[in-house]
């Protein structure tokens, strides 16, 4: 089976969640020698992918694309474009419209992978992997990409979730779907090292993210404001238009010096940093599900979370129990972190514990997965989609 992996809207240091998914998918599926893979990337970055997916069976093609915003001159762009302007269906159509100008034909290709669901997929067999559905709904609706979703959606012979919660709202907004949409869980992102021994230092927060709006950093630095005694790091792409005003409030006096944004770090830089944390805080308002969290747990931290509905659903699937916070308030986040650091031993063996659900969970069992159902498109869709028996154990749905 010959697979096309449309990975041109990534670009590695600046795509977080989307490219950690998509280094490990890939790693997972070359491991099958029953599939060739050719995998798009863009120009100039794929000593970048080589080195996070250093798999010798993968053909790479490197794509110039225009009008990025994850450019120095397409981040400077959005940081002074209105939100309402920048996400509008006029502008969204323009901009896909030009860049789809660029995109190779997927010629020979049996089926196409689309790894990101905002930028529109091609002609041809297809499947697109879903991660969340928050640009459709109202608190984060966006115009431009919910047309791109919903468009992607009705195109696809294929369509994969990756997290129970979001695979419950596709169902509930695309019912016309429900056949043709799987559920295929990840495992960690970046899952603790085994040599994790260091002792945590006191007061060190973390959270890994980018600065995306719906990250919802500007709420934890106000409670870092009432929390003196703590620090925070921050790691992870600075995304505009937020990552200035983020920068320059971590500057003002009450924060100078305890709260650090380095921007993206390596897989070394980002384990030593959870070998000195104290704890982890996910003040986001949406995710598909945390990776922070699930991070969190393989290093045996204990978690702040906010009251966010796809987080509770995390919380619930794996078992786990956090301190909850209103995602908006920060003397809610303030007063979450002293009762989390107030009985840190019950919070870190809850994190251990919700570890072992999860722990097994390989990129190889992961990709095996997603060939399955890019092999019954590629074949014509004989019979039901194939199911992850994986996903039916987390969610103890039966597979059919």
């Amino acid at each position: 089976m010959r697979i096309t992996v449309e990975a041109t809207p990534i670009r590695p240091g600046h795509a977080a969640g989307v490219e950690a998914f998509t280094y490990g998918l890939l790693t997972g599926m070359v491991a099958d020698t029953s599939c060739e893979l050719r995998v798009n990337v863009l120009r100039g970055t794929l000593d970048q992918w080589r080195d996070q997916v250093p798999a010798e069976r993968i053909g790479w093609a490197e794509v110039t694309q225009p009008l990025r915003s994850d450019t120095a001159p397409g981040q400077l762009l959005r940081r002074w474009t209105p939100t309402r302007v920048r996400d509008s269906l006029a502008v969204r159509r323009a901009v896909n419209a030009v860049r789809h100008r660029s995109v190779p034909r997927q010629r020979g290709a049996d089926v196409t992978l689309y790894p990101f669901h905002s930028a529109p997929i091609g002609t041809g067999p297809s499947v697109v992997v879903v991660h969340d559905l928050r640009h459709l709904l109202a608190a984060f609706h966006s115009p431009g990409f919910a047309a791109v979703v919903r468009e992607n959606v009705a195109r696809a012979d294929a369509v994969v979730v990756t997290w129970p919660h979001p695979y419950r709202e596709t169902l509930r907004l695309f019912p016309e779907a429900a056949e043709r949409t799987a559920l295929i869980p990840t495992p960690t992102f970046q899952p603790a090292p085994a040599r994790a021994a260091a002792r945590p230092e006191p007061g060190l927060l973390l959270y890994p993210s980018s600065t995306a709006t719906h990250k919802n950093h500007a709420t934890l630095l106000e409670a870092m404001a009432l929390l003196p005694q703590c620090r925070l790091v921050c790691p992870g792409p600075l995304v505009e238009p937020d990552a200035s005003r983020l920068l320059a409030r971590a500057a003002q006096p009450d924060l100078r010096g305890r709260v650090s944004f380095p921007g993206f770090v390596t897989l070394d830089e980002l384990n030593a940093l959870y070998a000195r944390a104290d704890a982890v805080v996910i003040p986001s308002l949406w995710e598909a599900a945390s990776g922070a969290m699930l991070e969190a747990f393989s290093w045996g931290l204990p978690v702040a979370c906010a009251d966010a509905e796809p987080l509770l659903a995390q919380l619930e699937f794996t078992g786990a129990e956090a301190a909850v916070f209103s995602a908006t308030e920060p003397a809610s986040l303030a007063e979450a972190v002293y009762r989390l650091l107030a009985d840190r031993a019950h919070y870190a063996a809850a994190a251990r514990h919700a570890n072992g659900r999860l722990a097994a969970r390989t990129w190889t069992a992961t990709g095996g997965d997603y060939l399955d159902v890019l092999r019954w498109v590629a074949d014509g869709r004989p019979g039901p989609m194939p199911r992850s028996a994986f996903a039916a154990e987390l969610t103890g749905e039966e597979t059919s």
